[in-house]
């Protein structure tokens, strides 16, 4: 006899394969996209761009890049709260969250490495996969919402992004934002196959709301801080630019985005600017990317310390 769920594992598979197959294809084409702009920038105009950031600049990057991490470590307070109410504490939720971004977001694969490193810290606590897994996702709803209520600000504060047409669609943003607040004010639950996945209700959606908002446009203050004036589009007019190119990243499953993420930003803006748009870039990559990742890991590193040392006294 035929086994049942062959077909819908058939599908999975070929499903994955057909997403691991579409980012390969997306990383290989903007690394050649890359090449080809780098071949036409003077790394001797990059070193000059380089030089002339202002120190205090790079501070406010890495001011930015950490409330980014901050703002990012709440959405697994809030989603802690939804899930396991006071089991734990919230103080392990925002470790588990900063740590959690900042090693993943330099590693990729967030699926995979966000939650394995939260399985490891919550794991510690008494939670069991389900929960985890149920934090992951209400985590990874926040991000969405963040990413969507920027994008509605974007719209509706510039329309001419889409060339006048953008308050429509920004408009029709921000009702489904009120909307969900609304249907979020009774408790609601969604199926996902086997899991049960409790909403969070609408006083903690806000927050999320709120959370991702200030996460977004602190994200993106970190790199916009570097841009000189000559070469810097209104913020509102980058602000686009530059969630395409961290979607495109985070689809690409490549290591923090390299490469995808600069392509797009780099095909941004003319060729005048990009060797100072790359000297901002690679800034960006310090204080964004391998700051938080450091400090993330040296957390974990402590984390791990400690717990062996509280197992060996145990012993």
């Amino acid at each position: 006899m035929a086994d049942p769920h062959a077909p819908a594992g058939s599908s999975a598979r070929w499903l994955r394969l057909l997403s691991w197959s579409g980012s390969l294809a997306a990383f290989a084409l903007a690394l050649w996209l890359l090449h080809r702009y780098l071949t036409h920038l003077s790394w001797h105009d990059v070193a000059a761009a380089w030089s002339q950031l202002p120190g205090w600049r790079i501070a406010c990057s890495a001011g930015a890049a950490l409330l980014s991490l901050a703002m990012l470590a709440m959405f697994d307070v809030l989603a802690a709260r939804t899930v396991v109410r006071e089991r734990i504490p919230a103080q392990l939720a925002a470790f588990a969250g900063a740590v959690t971004q900042g090693i993943s977001n330099t590693l990729g694969f967030h699926a995979i490495t966000g939650a394995a490193l939260r399985y490891r810290i919550y794991a510690t606590a008494g939670l069991g996969a389900g929960d985890i897994a149920r934090i992951v996702a209400l985590a990874g709803f926040g991000v969405g919402l963040g990413f969507t209520v920027v994008t509605t600000g974007a719209l509706c504060w510039q329309p001419e992004i889409t060339r006048g047409w953008g308050r429509w669609p920004g408009a029709a943003l921000l009702l489904a934002l009120l909307a969900l607040l609304a249907w979020l004010a009774r408790p609601r639950t969604l199926a996902l196959g086997r899991l049960t996945l409790a909403l969070p209700n609408a006083r903690i959606a806000a927050a999320q709301m709120l959370v991702g908002g200030v996460e977004m446009l602190a994200a993106l203050g970190a790199l916009y801080v570097l841009l000189p004036a000559a070469s810097a589009p209104p913020l509102v007019d980058f602000l686009p630019i530059y969630v395409a190119a961290v979607l495109a990243g985070i689809a690409s499953h490549a290591p923090g985005g390299l490469g995808v993420f600069e392509t797009i930003m780099l095909a941004s803006f003319p060729p005048a600017a990009r060797a100072d748009l790359l000297a901002a870039i690679l800034c960006y990559r310090l204080t964004y990317t391998a700051l938080p990742f450091v400090l993330g890991s040296v957390a974990l590193a402590v984390f791990e310390w400690r717990l062996r040392r509280s197992a060996r006294h145990r012993c």
